[in-house]
């Protein structure tokens, strides 16, 4: 069963998908299951499964996944705010009290950095480690990502509201972050890590 890691403090795990979803299903211990209608590929029910399959293990049962009209997941009678992440292979997941929860994981390619003109602010752009740019972009992203979930509003231009501190792209780390989309602004602080497959940035 390719369960990578679960880690505490926040609780939060990935899961490596590479069962197809006849054997995730089992792994529920389901014959079936009431997929919902933007599931019908294969590979939307293995990454839909693979949370699933997270969440069991994390929480030590199996428990259901709701969504708000915004499409924001949620636990119906649980403490726990919870935020969801795909990406090529893998699926993350995290589970925290405090109700602004992100994570994101993002399977190393150049896509984020073929498109840093449209997410990065000037400051930002210049800011990228020369020697490692395509590390240094896809965390710029992923922090991104991790900070729009945790804002939970509409209408939020990446580049003009979301804002990241210069930080160097290690193995692993914290990132300050800041948001200028509400009325009084938030600052955030995030965390990181750097595989060879892939980074993933939590609240």
């Amino acid at each position: 069963m390719p369960l990578l890691e679960i880690h505490t403090n926040p609780l939060r795990g990935i899961w490596q998908i590479t069962e197809d979803s006849a054997r995730m299903l089992s792994l529920l211990g389901r014959e079936q299951f009431p997929f919902p209608g933007n599931t019908a590929s294969e590979k939307r029910r293995r990454e839909w499964l693979a949370v699933r399959l997270l969440l069991k293990e994390m929480a030590g049962g199996e428990a259901s996944i709701e969504y708000h009209p915004n499409g924001a997941p949620f636990i119906p009678g649980s403490d726990y705010h919870i935020s969801i992440s795909h990406t090529k292979g893998y699926a993350a997941l995290l589970l925290q009290k405090n109700a602004s929860a992100g994570i994101d994981i993002e399977y190393r390619s150049d896509r984020a950095m073929k498109l840093k003109e449209r997410f990065l602010s000037p400051e930002e752009y210049n800011a990228l480690d020369k020697t490692d740019t395509l590390t240094h972009s896809l965390l710029y992203w992923s922090a991104k990502e991790v900070l729009f979930k945790m804002m939970g509003q509409e209408n939020v231009d990446f580049r003009e509201h979301l804002h990241i501190a210069p930080f160097p792209p290690e193995a692993k780390g914290s990132i300050s972050a800041s948001e200028t989309r509400t009325e009084n602004g938030a600052a955030f602080q995030l965390h990181y890590q750097v595989t060879p497959n892939y980074v993933w940035v939590w609240s």
